[in-house]
């Protein structure tokens, strides 16, 4: 197989994924390419690695747990990096990947929730974050299934909302990192991101700029 067009695979989202979570990940891609794997099979390994994770943060390893959180994530580059090299890119792949993103913030989250049971109040933020997760996470699926993206804000709402609008994976998991080894004071932060970035889109939808 020719040269990987470095530019063509890497789809730019923000700064920390591009410039750092992505281009890790290509070097993974380049080298699975010219293998038989699949972008589907990356993304049920990134899964796999995602659960672990939340095992090890049950188990009291952080260190651990946030390896293996971000390198689930990397993985989660690697499979729409090895779709777009393939052409292998699927609605059956999307969704999977979606669903894969899902069930590993929110089990990393329930994992706290369970190490931390019997403070009342954690409780109530970790309850209130997988609510604010999933909310988001639809909301933001639906903006990308319907083709809506960031270069249609003003330059206004750039300087405004940007940082609050690119809520995405390679925000939530270095937050997430956090999370881990900070749960009674992170757990608030990321729902304040979260109801921010939810309050963002539903403004952007009323006002008919989204």
């Amino acid at each position: 197989m020719n040269k990987i067009n470095k530019k063509k695979v890497i789809k730019y989202s923000d700064f920390i994924s591009n410039y750092f979570y992505q281009q890790i990940a290509f070097l993974i891609t380049s080298f699975l390419v010219k293998t038989k794997i699949t972008p589907n099979i990356i993304t049920l390994i990134s899964l796999f690695l995602g659960i672990i994770s939340a095992i090890l943060v049950y188990l009291r390893s952080p260190i651990l747990a946030i390896i293996f959180l971000n390198f689930s994530f990397i993985l989660d580059c690697v499979d729409g990096q090895l779709a777009r090299v393939k052409k292998l890119e699927s609605d059956f792949g999307m969704w999977l990947d979606n669903v894969s993103d899902r069930i590993v913030e929110n089990i990393i989250i329930l994992s706290i929730g369970f190490l931390y049971i019997n403070n009342t109040f954690l409780i109530k933020g970790v309850l209130l974050l997988i609510f604010l997760n999933m909310l988001y996470a639809y909301m933001n699926d639906m903006v990308i299934y319907q083709g809506k993206i960031y270069r249609t804000l003003t330059v206004k709402e750039k300087i405004i909302f940007s940082p609050i609008y690119f809520i995405s994976r390679s925000m939530i998991i270095p937050l997430l990192s956090l999370l881990i080894i900070f749960p009674s004071k992170f757990v608030w932060i990321l729902n304040a991101f979260y109801f921010y970035g939810i309050i963002f889109k539903i403004y952007r939808e009323i006002s008919g700029k989204i």
